[in-house]
C-alpha cells in the first residue's frame, strides 16, 4: 500500500491531482445532473465549464510534466470550440455527436502529447495500436487510484489505515445483513419488535434511496475514473516505428492496380459526363433519389476508398508508379466534384435538410483532403497523412460546431423557395431545434413561412394545399427553453427570451 506523506514536490503534485480531480466530479453532479431527465437539452453554460476545467485540467498535467508546447495549440483550439458551443446552441445532433467524438479526439492526440518527438513523429500503424493501447490503459489504474484515494483522507501508518479499513467493512457488513436478513425475521416473528425498529428502519431505508446517496457516490465514480485517466494518459509515451518509409510494395501489382482503378474512373467520367453535369434535376422524386442521392452517396464512398488507396500507396511504389498515383488522385477529386455537383442541385430544388447539410461539409472535408493530397505529390518532405486527416477533422468539425447551421439552413431554404421550380417545403423545417426559435417568429410575423411561391405555390391552388400552422412547434421549443435552469441555457435561448420580452 502507498504511503502519501506530502513532504517531496512530486508528492505535493500528486495531492494537488488528487484534490484537482474532485473538482470537475463535484461541479458535474452539482450542474448537470438534470443530463439523467432532459437529455441534451439540459447541457448549456455548465457543459461548457465542466469541459473547460477537464481541459484546464489535462493541459496543468502536460504542463506540469514538461511535455507542452505551442504546437500542441493545434488541437487544444478545437477542443476549445466543442466545449464552448455548448454555450452557443442547442442543436441536438451537434452535441451528442460531440459527447461521443470529443472523447476520441481527447485521447488521441493528448496521448501523443506526450511523445518527445511528436511534431515530425509520423502516424502510422505502429502508432495507432499504441494509441488504442494507453487509451484505455486508465482501466488498470482505476484500483490504483482508489488506494490512493484512501491513503489521502487516512494517511495514518499502514497498522492503523488498515484498522480503519477493517473497521469501516465490518460496519457495512453489519448494517447490509441487519436490515436485509435479522430485522425483517425478527420483525415478522415479533410484532411489537417490528413497531420499535420500524421507525429507524423506515429511517435508514430514506437515506440509501435518497439523490444525495447517489450524488455522493457519482462524485466518487467520477473521481476516481478522471484521475485513472490523467494518471493512464500522463505518462511518458514511447515507441520505436516499425514500418519503414523506404519499405515499397510491389510496383507491378501496386502499378496495375491503381492504373486499371484509374481506367475505370476516366471511362466512368466519359460515359456519365452527361449524367454528371445534368443542369436541372427530374421532378419526380424517385428519379431524383436514383440520380443524385444514391449517385452521391457511393461516389462519396468511392473518395473514401480512393483515400485509403494513396494511404497505402504513397511512396512506398516506384517513381512509374507515383505518377500513375497522382493522376488517380487528379481523377478521384473529379468525381469527387460531381458528387458535389449533383448535390448542389438537390439542394437548389429540394432544400437543405440536416442530412444534406452535413453531407455536403464533408464532401468540403474530402475535396481539401485531397487537393493537399496531389500537392503533397510534388513535395520532397514526407507527408504525415493520417495526422493531418485527423486534425484537418478535428478542425472542421470544430468550426461546424460554432457555426450557425440552423440560421443557414432557414435563411438558405427560404432563399431558395422563391426558385420558380423549387420543390422545398418550409414545413419540413420542425425538425430544427430552439436555435431557429426566434427567426421562426421573426419570419412567421412576416409571412416569409408561407409557401407562396414556385411549384409549390402553384401545388397549393390545385390541391388546396394550406399554410402550416407553426404554433405547436413554437410552444415546443419554448416549453423545452422555458424547463430549463440558468446554468442550462445558452447564447441562443437568452436572445430568444431578450427578444420576446
Amino acid at each position: 500500500m502507498i504511503n502519501i506523506k506530502f513532504y517531496k514536490k512530486s508528492d505535493k503534485i500528486l495531492r494537488a491531482k488528487l484534490l484537482l480531480s474532485i473538482v470537475p466530479a463535484f461541479f458535474w453532479v452539482i450542474s448537470l445532473w438534470n443530463f439523467w431527465d432532459k437529455g441534451i437539452y439540459a447541457l448549456g453554460f455548465n457543459a461548457t465549464i465542466f469541459g473547460l476545467l477537464l481541459l484546464a485540467l489535462f493541459i496543468w498535467v502536460l504542463y506540469e510534466k514538461g511535455y507542452y508546447i505551442k504546437n500542441d495549440l493545434l488541437w487544444i483550439m478545437p477542443m476549445f470550440l466543442i466545449f464552448l458551443s455548448y454555450s452557443i446552441y442547442d442543436n441536438p445532433f451537434l452535441k451528442i455527436t460531440s459527447l461521443l467524438f470529443t472523447p476520441i479526439m481527447l485521447g488521441i492526440f493528448y496521448n501523443q502529447a506526450f511523445l518527445k518527438d511528436k511534431k515530425t513523429k509520423n502516424w502510422d500503424f505502429e502508432f495507432i495500436s499504441k494509441i488504442i493501447s494507453r487509451f484505455f490503459s486508465f482501466l488498470i489504474k482505476i484500483n490504483q487510484s482508489a488506494r490512493l484515494y484512501l491513503n489521502l483522507i487516512i494517511p495514518s501508518g499502514k497498522t492503523k489505515k488498515n484498522t480503519a479499513a477493517r473497521i469501516i467493512g465490518g460496519v457495512v457488513l453489519f448494517l447490509i445483513i441487519a436490515f436485509t436478513v435479522f430485522i425483517p425475521l425478527l420483525s415478522a416473528a415479533d410484532a411489537v419488535f417490528a413497531g420499535q425498529v420500524q421507525v429507524i428502519y423506515d429511517w435508514f431505508l430514506n437515506i440509501f434511496s435518497s439523490v444525495l446517496v447517489y450524488k455522493v457516490l457519482v462524485v466518487i465514480v467520477l473521481t476516481v475514473l478522471l484521475f485513472s485517466v490523467l494518471s493512464a494518459w500522463g505518462r511518458k509515451f514511447e515507441y520505436q516505428e516499425k514500418e519503414s518509409a523506404n519499405k515499397n510494395i510491389d510496383p507491378i501489382i501496386s502499378g496495375i492496380f491503381i492504373g486499371g482503378v484509374l481506367c475505370l474512373y476516366l471511362l466512368f467520367l466519359v460515359i456519365q459526363v452527361n449524367r454528371l453535369w445534368v443542369g436541372g434535376l427530374p421532378f419526380d422524386f424517385k428519379a431524383v433519389e436514383t440520380l443524385v442521392k444514391s449517385g452521391f452517396w457511393q461516389l462519396l464512398l468511392l473518395s473514401m476508398i480512393n483515400i485509403l488507396i494513396y494511404f497505402f500507396s504513397y511512396r512506398k511504389t516506384s517513381l512509374l508508379v507515383q505518377r500513375i498515383l497522382s493522376a488517380f488522385t487528379i481523377t478521384s477529386l473529379l468525381l469527387l466534384v460531381s458528387a458535389a455537383y449533383r448535390m448542389a442541385l438537390y439542394v437548389i430544388y429540394y432544400g437543405f435538410s440536416y442530412e444534406k447539410f452535413f453531407a455536403s461539409y464533408t464532401v468540403l472535408f474530402c475535396a481539401v483532403l485531397f487537393v493537399w493530397l496531389i500537392a503533397k505529390l510534388f513535395s520532397r518532405k514526407r507527408a504525415n497523412i493520417l495526422k493531418f486527416l485527423i486534425i484537418l477533422f478535428l478542425w472542421m468539425y470544430a468550426l461546424m460546431t460554432v457555426f450557425p447551421v440552423e440560421h443557414f439552413i432557414l435563411r438558405t431554404n427560404i432563399a431558395l423557395s422563391n426558385i420558380k421550380e423549387s420543390r422545398i417545403r418550409l414545413l419540413e423545417m420542425t425538425m430544427l431545434s430552439s436555435d431557429a426559435l426566434s427567426l421562426v417568429k421573426k419570419y412567421e410575423r412576416q409571412g416569409l413561412l408561407k409557401e407562396s411561391s414556385g411549384y409549390l405555390s402553384r401545388e397549393s391552388t390545385v390541391n388546396g394545399y394550406n399554410h402550416f400552422d407553426w404554433s405547436p412547434w413554437i410552444k415546443k421549443q419554448e416549453k423545452i427553453i422555458s424547463d430549463k435552469t440558468w446554468y442550462e441555457k445558452n447564447i441562443m435561448n437568452i436572445i430568444y427570451l431578450n427578444s420576446s420580452d
